[in-house]
C-alpha cells in the first residue's frame, strides 16, 4: 500500500523557507501546515515572523496563531494536532506541505515519535524551580550541558522552562532528555524533506540583520511592549524579539543595543536550527546563493519532488 505523499521545507530562520513553501503549495495543490514553535501563538505576528495577510490569502496556512501564549504546548501536542490537520487534507485531495524551522516537529511528526516526555517528578521540579530563581538558569543550564550536551545545544539557555524540563527528565529517568522521544525506522508518509541553506554564511546572517530591522519597522517595539506590560508573560518571555527589547523597556539598555541584541540572538538560533537539520537522515539540500534567481531555486525544488515519485 502506498503511503500518502507529505512536502516538508525546513532551514534555519530568514532562509525562505515561506515563499518556497507557498509556491510549492500552489504548483502541487497543497496548503502549508507550520511547524514552527512560535508562530503557533496569537499576538506575536511581527515577533515571530508569521505569514502577512497576502501570503495567508495565497495559500491556506494551518497551525498559524492558533494558541495563547500563556498556554503550556508540548512537541506531542504539537504532533497530536498536526497529525489530525495532515488527514484532514488529505480527505480532501490536497498535499500538505510542512514548513517552518523548529527540527524537533518536523522530525516527531514525520516519523512518528513515541513521547516519554511526561515521565517526571514535581518535587525535582520545584526544587530545581527554587534553584533557577536563587542560582540563575545558567547554573542549570551547566548542569544539563555535562549531562546532555546535545539537549542543551538545541535549547536556549535562557528559555529557563525547557532548561529546567531537560535537566528534570535526565535526573529522574537517568536518561538523555535529547533521546526522550523514540523514532521509527520508516515514517508513515512517503515524504521529501527540501532544506534550505546558504554556502555563504554571511548572506543568510545579512538576510537575519535586514528581517529585525524590518520587523522594526513594522512595530515589533510595541507589538513586544505589550507582552512586557503582562503579569504573565508566558511564553513571549522566552521568544526572540522580545526578551531582547525587555531591558530596552526597563531602561537598562538603548533601543540599538536591544535591537544589536536581537540580530545575535536570532543568528544564534539559526546555527542551532542547522546543527539540528544537518542530522536528518534524509534531506535535500538547496542552497539559494547556488542560482542566479528565485525561480532557478523553485525549478530545482520542483524538480527534486518530481524525481522523489511521492505525487505518483
Amino acid at each position: 500500500m502506498k503511503k500518502k505523499p507529505l512536502i516538508a521545507v525546513v532551514g534555519p530562520t530568514a532562509s525562505g523557507k515561506t515563499k518556497l513553501a507557498i509556491d510549492i503549495a500552489r504548483k502541487y495543490g497543497g496548503e502549508i501546515v507550520s511547524c514552527d514553535s512560535m508562530q503557533i501563538y496569537k499576538g506575536m505576528k511581527i515577533g515571530t515572523a508569521q505569514p502577512t495577510e497576502d501570503e495567508l490569502r495565497l495559500v491556506p496556512h494551518h497551525l498559524i496563531a492558533f494558541l495563547d501564549p500563556e498556554i503550556s504546548f508540548s512537541v506531542s501536542d504539537y504532533v497530536d494536532i498536526a497529525k489530525k490537520e495532515i488527514e484532514k487534507l488529505y480527505a480532501e485531495c490536497k498535499v500538505p506541505v510542512l514548513a517552518g524551522g523548529t527540527g524537533l516537529y518536523a522530525r516527531s511528526l514525520i516519523y512518528g515519535a513515541n513521547f516519554t516526555e511526561n515521565s517526571g517528578d514535581e518535587k525535582v521540579r520545584a526544587e530545581l524551580e527554587a534553584r533557577a530563581e536563587s542560582e540563575g538558569v545558567e547554573v542549570l543550564y551547566r548542569e544539563l550541558h555535562n549531562l546532555d550536551p546535545q539537549a542543551a545545544e538545541l535549547i536556549h539557555v535562557n528559555n529557563e522552562k525547557r532548561v529546567i524540563r531537560a535537566l528534570e527528565y535526565c535526573l529522574v529517568t537517568g536518561e538523555k532528555f535529547s533521546e526522550q522521544s523514540r523514532l521509527a525506522e520508516e515514517s508513515e508518509y512517503d515524504f521529501i524533506m527540501i532544506g534550505l541553506n546558504y554556502r555563504d554564511r554571511d548572506r543568510l546572517y545579512e538576510r537575519i540583520n535586514l528581517r529585525v530591522d524590518i520587523m522594526m519597522e513594522d512595530g515589533l517595539a510595541e507589538e513586544a511592549k505589550v507582552y512586557y506590560d503582562k503579569k504573565d508573560k508566558g511564553t513571549s518571555a522566552q521568544a526572540i524579539g522580545y526578551k531582547e527589547l525587555f531591558p530596552y523597556f526597563d531602561g537598562k539598555l538603548s533601543l540599538e543595543e536591544a535591537v544589536e541584541n536581537i540580530k545575535l540572538s536570532t543568528r544564534h538560533y539559526a546555527k542551532r536550527q542547522l546543527t539540528w537539520f544537518r542530522k536528518e537522515r534524509k534531506i535535500s539540500w538547496l542552497y539559494p546563493d547556488d542560482y542566479s534567481s528565485y525561480e532557478e531555486l523553485f525549478e530545482s525544488a520542483c524538480k527534486l519532488i518530481e524525481s522523489s515519485d511521492i505525487l505518483l
